[in-house]
């Protein structure tokens, strides 16, 4: 077992609530196609100017709050900068596995690590264990794309600077980490935490799955900090998951997996449209 593993718990009552729902949800995106999952509800982030990363300040925070062992471990957040973007579309909840088996299907890719594991291929829970490949195909079919490093980070924080999307409390019950205070030992059927969306509305941006991003792992502007990781060898990741502690679910925490990675902790929304 994983460090801090629990002995499994079922969430029966939400699950059987969403039971018959996501079923016919599930039997629905069957016929459905890419145009349908286009469709699917997706929130416009504004253009404009916001601040990504941490301050050192915020660094320091970091450290005293979680009692981590060293400051290098989140030297890759420094400096933090203001960054401009255009508007941009993003998916208001991360691709589910239903979604996902229409474009399994329709492609004839095969199926993902972990889509025969009980645990992992509930319907409406995001759907896990894709490469990065898979995860960038899945998108640009559903006529969309992977969001970069930056989009994401302002979806998921917005301008205020914000530790997570709800705000600056530490509050495990407002996403899917670590620990039995979100009721869920797994990945959370996507938009469980309605009261721990963003600014702008898009859900489950902390915690549940590491989303894959389509930027290298590459230092920020400024950044000093020597790195032999920095480079075109992972891609970042972003948010935390189910197994994560709080201090990797602050948005401005950069993850990084080598880009055939997968695990059943890292999943993907989309961003759009996509840009050809």
């Amino acid at each position: 077992m994983l460090p801090g593993e629990r002995p499994d718990r079922p969430e029966r009552g939400v699950r059987q609530r969403y039971l018959f729902l996501f079923v016919s949800f599930f039997l629905l995106l069957g016929t459905a196609g890419p145009a349908d999952l286009a469709k699917t509800e997706t929130i416009l982030v504004p253009a404009g100017e916001f601040t990504m990363g941490s301050s050192e300040k915020d660094i320091d925070w970091t450290v005293k709050t979680f009692f981590s062992e060293s400051k290098e471990w989140y030297q890759d957040e420094t400096p933090s900068f203001k960054i401009v973007l255009n508007e941009f579309h993003i998916d208001k909840y991360e691709v589910t596995t239903a979604q996902y088996r229409v474009f399994m299907e329709a492609v004839r890719r095969p199926a993902p690590k972990f889509s025969d594991h009980a645990k992992h291929n509930a319907p409406d829970q995001p759907v896990v264990g894709v490469a990065w490949q898979d995860a960038s195909d899945y998108c640009q079919w559903a006529g969309k794309r992977l969001p970069t490093e930056a989009e994401w980070e302002k979806a998921a924080r917005g301008t205020d600077g914000r530790i997570y999307p709800w705000g600056n409390d530490i509050d495990d019950t407002k996403a899917n980490v670590r620990g039995m205070a979100d009721k869920f030992r797994y990945a959370a059927p996507a938009g469980s935490f309605p009261q721990g969306a963003s600014p702008y509305g898009v859900h489950d941006m902390s915690g549940n799955v590491w989303e894959w991003t389509s930027s290298w792992y590459l230092p920020y502007p400024g950044n000093k900090h020597e790195n032999e990781n920095y480079g075109e060898k992972y891609k970042v990741i972003k948010g935390g998951s189910w197994n994560s502690n709080m201090d990797l679910a602050r948005v401005a925490l950069r993850g990084k997996a080598p880009p055939d990675q997968q695990q059943n902790y890292i999943g993907f929304r989309c961003a759009g449209p996509r840009s050809d």
